[in-house]
């Protein structure tokens, strides 16, 4: 199998994004997962020239956008809409396979700025009235994810991280109810190894159909090498349905930052040999 490993933005070196690139290949590296910024499309003629002279390609753009698409305030529900919808935007232009967010993060990680949404039993619980919310924007984020050739990477995490939408199974009822390409799923494998049975069983199951990129972290969320997680195993799965997309790295480095990144990509390369 041949990886194509790109790592996220806060992993790079460098004061621009042509230094971040540059750095990033030097290590191995075939791209780089972009950080989002509300002034994307002002930046997106800059990133497309760094790519063109480092040959790092843009393999996804994780949110970091303002508001939360699942808060109980409309207007912070409409400023992550809006942001969302440039950063997909930048993807197209990019080349990039879509943008990366997790639903409910936003509300559990900043109680204090976003409310959850309420009750409303015995119509909805919170978590039906949660996933029907999620359904409706998903679906007009997807509409405008397909037009540019790109998708809404939906990430599930651990129950730590987030309440619910916590395997993949939830990212794929959320994706059929949608019934768009540009309604996808992001698998990392550090929540898998907290959630799933088994990341290759999980792989098996829904990567065909679902997943289009992937996070790399071990078992303790340091570069791989460094934990329990049988990359061979979920690599060999992946192979064998013909799999393509991206892998980005979403962890801790140990020990100095550029040598284990260096190390972190050959290893997963022998492991996909």
């Amino acid at each position: 199998m041949e990886l194509k490993l790109s790592a996220r933005e806060y992993m790079a070196r460098g004061d621009s994004y042509e230094e971040k690139m540059a750095y990033m290949v030097d290590l191995g590296y075939d791209a780089i997962e972009l950080t989002g910024r509300p002034d994307i499309l002002e930046v997106t003629d800059q990133i497309a020239q760094a790519s063109r002279n480092t040959g790092c390609a843009v393999s996804t753009i994780c949110s970091g956008g303002r508001g939360a698409l699942m808060a109980a305030e409309a207007d912070q529900r409409a400023l992550a809409m809006q942001d969302l919808k440039a950063f997909l935007t930048a993807a197209g232009q990019l080349g990039a396979v879509g943008v990366i967010y997790a639903p409910l993060i936003a509300v559990k990680m900043n109680p204090d700025q976003y409310s959850r949404l309420p009750d409303l039993s015995p119509l909805y619980d919170q978590q039906q009235l949660e996933m029907e919310l999620l359904v409706a924007v998903a679906a007009e984020l997807a509409e405008h994810a397909a037009e540019r050739g790109v998708c809404v990477l939906w990430e599930p995490l651990n129950r730590y991280e987030q309440w619910w939408f916590n395997r993949l199974e939830n990212g794929a009822e959320l994706c059929d109810r949608v019934g768009s390409e540009g309604c996808r799923i992001m698998a990392d494998f550090f929540h898998m190894s907290i959630e799933e049975d088994t990341i290759p069983g999980a792989l098996e199951q829904y990567a065909a159909d679902y997943v289009s990129h992937i996070h790399l972290a071990d078992s303790n969320r340091a570069t791989p090498g460094h934990g329990h997680t049988d990359f061979g195993a979920a690599f060999t799965v992946l192979e064998q349905m013909g799999w393509e997309g991206y892998m980005a790295l979403e962890c801790s480095t140990r020990g100095d930052h550029e040598q284990d990144l260096r190390r972190a990509a050959r290893l997963l390369r022998e492991q996909a040999e």
